[in-house]
């Protein structure tokens, strides 16, 4: 089961090895202190046994920023979820828009990639949301989460992260009201397939994003069950800001009076 809340991050390939012992000295002391419940870390390939040996007391969870759509065998260069799994990760994030971009991958790559994830008991992160801030987001969503569960639903637990194109590396977030706005309308969309699912907020989020989106959204069924941070999470400071902000985060009255 996944926690009801959930702060993450990924270090994309920003991270040398002193950057990763350094964040997870910071970050595994403050989590030894409060807990890690609901916290995940998605760092490159190399760098997961650190992480997993530096936070796997604290409670916080490792994910793969990637993995193969293919099973164990001759494929030089992939990372199974087998062997994820054999690892100890826990998540995996799959169909990101750099790597749809830049390396081509479609709704069928990454439908099986998901497949492959969930066959080995992994919670995928599936990267969902719009290209462009004049898209309508509802199609696009529609597709993005049909492509998903067309083969039937796929049985355990899954992380939607809506993180429209545009917003990110931007300087801002997304609006509030836009995230609280389109979070409502994917949270519908997979309800239709399975209601063991989570929805986080990325794009540029950092410290202040989700009491802003808690602001907005008034804890309605638009609020994010937490945030995804990029380039903020990488400074371990940011990213404890992030995870207290979100436990913490105060939500007005929705008719305030």
């Amino acid at each position: 089961m996944l926690p009801s809340q959930l702060v993450g991050c990924s270090s994309k390939s920003y991270f040398t090895l002193t950057d990763a012992r350094r964040w997870v000295r910071t970050v595994g002391e403050h989590l030894a202190q409060e807990g890690g419940d609901g916290v995940f870390v998605c760092p490159s390939f190399p760098l997961l046994p650190l992480f997993l040996d530096a936070l796997g007391d604290t409670g916080a969870r490792v994910g793969a920023q990637d993995v193969s759509q293919f099973p164990h065998g001759p494929f030089t260069g992939e990372v199974s979820a087998g062997l994820l799994a054999e690892l100890g990760a826990r998540y995996v994030m799959i169909g990101h828009p750099e790597r749809r971009r830049h390396l081509g991958e479609t709704l069928e790559v990454i439908a099986t990639k998901v497949a492959r994830t969930k066959e080995v008991g992994l919670a995928p992160i599936l990267i969902v949301g719009e290209e462009n801030p004049r898209d309508d987001p509802r199609p696009v969503l529609d597709r993005q989460v049909a492509a998903v569960f067309a083969a039937g639903e796929p049985g355990g637990d899954i992380v939607f992260a809506y993180e429209p194109t545009w917003a990110i590396g931007a300087p801002q977030p997304a609006p509030p009201e836009h995230v609280v706005a389109t979070v409502a309308v994917l949270r519908e969309l997979v309800a239709r397939h399975t209601d063991s699912f989570r929805i986080v907020y990325g794009g540029s989020a950092g410290p202040g994003t989700f009491q802003a989106i808690a602001n907005a959204s008034a804890g309605s069924a638009g609020t994010p069950d937490g945030v995804f941070l990029g380039r903020a999470g990488l400074d371990p400071l940011n990213f404890i800001r992030t995870l207290r902000e979100v436990r913490h985060a105060e939500f007005p009255p929705l008719n305030p009076t």
